[in-house]
C-alpha cells in the first residue's frame, strides 16, 4: 500500500472519467508552464485505488494549480477504510519528500458519497480544513418547476421580465464569442473583479474543453452572457457572467439564470454549477442571497493543507 508516481499516460488511462475535466492529464498538462512540474500519482493497493495531480512549485504541491478544484479521483467506489489508508500514506509521502499540499475539492454534489468520505479521510487523519465555501448549483434532477424555487426578491423581479421577449443563444462565431467577452469585462470591471483568463485562454481551453459561449437578448437588444464548461457528462459549469452596465433596470442577470435553467435542463444536464459565492470560507452575503434568489441550492467546497516540511521538522525536535 503506497503512492506510486505515474506518467500522465498512465494517469489518463486508469482515471479516464473523473468527475470533472479538471482531474484529468490533459487538462492539468494545459498550463505546465505555469509551476516547475505536475505530477501524477496513483495509491496502490492490490489495483490503482485514487489518483491525485497537482503542480509543483518548490515544496509546494497544489491540487489544483490552475482550476477551480481538483483533488483525489477514484475508478470505482471505495471504502473509508481504503481512503483513510490512502491519506495516511499520502502524509508519509508529504513528509518523506518534505512537500506541503494545497488541495480543493469539488463541491461534494459532484459525487456526494465520495466526497463525503474524501473530507472525513482528511479531517481523521492530520489535514487541516483551509476554508469551506459555500457553493451553488441549479438542480435539474428535482423536477419542482423554475418559477417555485424562486425566494421573495427572485420572483419579484421575475415578474418585472417575464413578458419580456428573452433569447438565449449559443454562440460559435469567434466575433460574437469576443462579443460574450466582453460584457463579462465589462461587468468585472465595474465590480472591481480581476478577470483572470483572457480570451486567448479560453480558446486554449476549448481545445480539450466543451465550451459555450452563450448570449442573452431581451427584446432583441444584447445586455448579458456567460462562459460555461461542460466539465462532464452530466454537470456544466458557469465561469464568468456578465451584463451591459447601461441595462440593468432589466434586471439581466436575473433572467439569465433563468435562461442559462431552461437550456441546461433541456441539454440533458444533472446540474448546472454557477459557482462559489465565497473565498476563503468567508460568505459573499449579498451574493449568496441572489443566488438563491434565482433558485440555487447550497453546498460546501473544501479546501485542505498538510506541511510536510514543517510537521516533519517539527517531529523530530518533539523527538
Amino acid at each position: 500500500m503506497a503512492w506510486l508516481e505515474i506518467t500522465a499516460d498512465e494517469y489518463a488511462r486508469h482515471f479516464a472519467n473523473p468527475a470533472a475535466c479538471y482531474m484529468k492529464a490533459d487538462f492539468n498538462m494545459l498550463n505546465a508552464e505555469k509551476v516547475d512540474a505536475v505530477r501524477f500519482f496513483a495509491y496502490e493497493d492490490n489495483g490503482l485505488r485514487v489518483g491525485l495531480a497537482m503542480g509543483e512549485k518548490g515544496s509546494e504541491w497544489r491540487s489544483p494549480y490552475s482550476a477551480p478544484f481538483c483533488g483525489f479521483v477514484c475508478p470505482q467506489i471505495q471504502t473509508i477504510a481504503c481512503l483513510n489508508s490512502a491519506v495516511r500514506e499520502l502524509k508519509d509521502l508529504l513528509l518523506s519528500q518534505k512537500k506541503s499540499l494545497k488541495v480543493t475539492l469539488p463541491p461534494i454534489f459532484y459525487d456526494r458519497m465520495f466526497y463525503s468520505k474524501v473530507v472525513s479521510a482528511l479531517l481523521q487523519n492530520g489535514f487541516k480544513q483551509s476554508y469551506a465555501n459555500l457553493n451553488y448549483a441549479f438542480d435539474f434532477t428535482d423536477s419542482t418547476p423554475y418559477e417555485k424555487r424562486l425566494h421573495y426578491m427572485g420572483a419579484r423581479n421575475y415578474k418585472q421580465f417575464a413578458h419580456s421577449e428573452c433569447a438565449f443563444t449559443r454562440e460559435t462565431s469567434v466575433e460574437q464569442q469576443r462579443c460574450v467577452y466582453g460584457f463579462i469585462q465589462e461587468h468585472y470591471k465595474a465590480k472591481g473583479y480581476t478577470l483572470w483568463m483572457k480570451f486567448e485562454d479560453l480558446q486554449k481551453t476549448a481545445e480539450i474543453v466543451p465550451i459555450d459561449f452563450c448570449l442573452l437578448r431581451v427584446d432583441g437588444t444584447p445586455v448579458a452572457s456567460t462562459i460555461i464548461y461542460r466539465v462532464s457528462e452530466k454537470i456544466a459549469q458557469m465561469i464568468y457572467w456578465g451584463a451591459d452596465q447601461s441595462a440593468l433596470d432589466k434586471r439581466p442577470l436575473n433572467v439569465i439564470a433563468r435562461e442559462m435553467f431552461r437550456y441546461y435542463q433541456e441539454q440533458g444536464f444533472d446540474y448546472l454549477d454557477l459557482g462559489p459565492a465565497a473565498s476563503d470560507g468567508i460568505a459573499s452575503e449579498g451574493l449568496c442571497t441572489f443566488k438563491e434568489s434565482v433558485g440555487c441550492f447550497a453546498d460546501l467546497k473544501y479546501a485542505f493543507e498538510f506541511d510536510g516540511a514543517r510537521d516533519g521538522a517539527e517531529g523530530i525536535a518533539n523527538g
